[in-house]
C-alpha cells in the first residue's frame, strides 16, 4: 500500500466498512438458527448499505491507483500510445464524476430527509451526499492525474 494520507483514510474506512458488513452478516446468519431478544431485520439492510457505500467510497482510491481498468495490461501489449487513451479516459470519467456531483446535490435536497424504511435513524440524504463528496474527490484525483499525464506527455520536468 502506498503511503499517502488519501490511501490510509480510505483504507482505514474500507476496512471498517467491512468488519462492520462481517459482524452484521454473521448476526443475520445466526439469527436464523438461535433467537435473540431484539429483532434483527435490519441487519439485511445494513449489509446492503454498507457494501453500496463501500463501493462509492472506493471509486477515488482506484482510480488513484490505477486499480479502475482492468484491461490496461491488455492495453499495455496493443499500443504504446497508453497515456493518451488515458487522457481520453480521465475525460469520460470527470465527466461522470460531474454528472455524479450534481446529481447527489440534486437528490440530496429532494430525498434528504426520508429515512430508510428499516433504520429509521438513517437518512437517504447522507448517503447520496457521501456519494457527491466521493465524486468530488474522483474529480480531484482525475485533475491532478491529468496534470501528471500532460507533464509527462510534454516533458516537463518536475520543479
Amino acid at each position: 500500500m502506498t503511503g499517502g494520507w488519501f490511501d490510509r483514510i480510505t483504507v482505514a474506512i474500507g476496512v471498517l466498512m467491512l468488519n462492520v458488513m462481517l459482524v452484521v452478516g454473521l448476526l443475520q446468519v445466526l439469527s436464523r438458527y438461535f433467537s435473540f431478544p431484539v429483532p434483527l431485520y435490519w441487519t439485511y439492510e445494513i449489509a446492503r448499505t454498507f457494501l453500496a457505500l463501500m463501493t462509492i467510497i472506493a471509486l477515488p482510491y482506484m482510480f488513484k491507483n490505477e486499480s479502475d481498468i482492468s484491461f490496461l495490461p491488455v492495453l499495455k501489449r496493443i499500443t504504446e500510445r497508453t497515456d493518451e487513451l488515458l487522457l481520453l479516459r480521465n475525460v469520460f470519467v470527470a465527466v461522470l464524476a460531474a454528472v455524479l456531483v450534481v446529481s447527489a446535490y440534486l437528490a440530496a435536497v429532494l430525498e434528504g430527509d426520508v429515512s430508510l424504511p428499516m433504520i429509521g435513524w438513517f437518512k437517504i440524504g447522507w448517503g447520496y451526499t457521501l456519494l457527491g463528496v466521493s465524486a468530488a474527490f474522483l474529480l480531484g484525483v482525475i485533475i491532478l492525474d491529468t496534470k501528471d499525464r500532460l507533464s509527462t506527455l510534454r516533458g516537463d520536468a518536475d520543479v
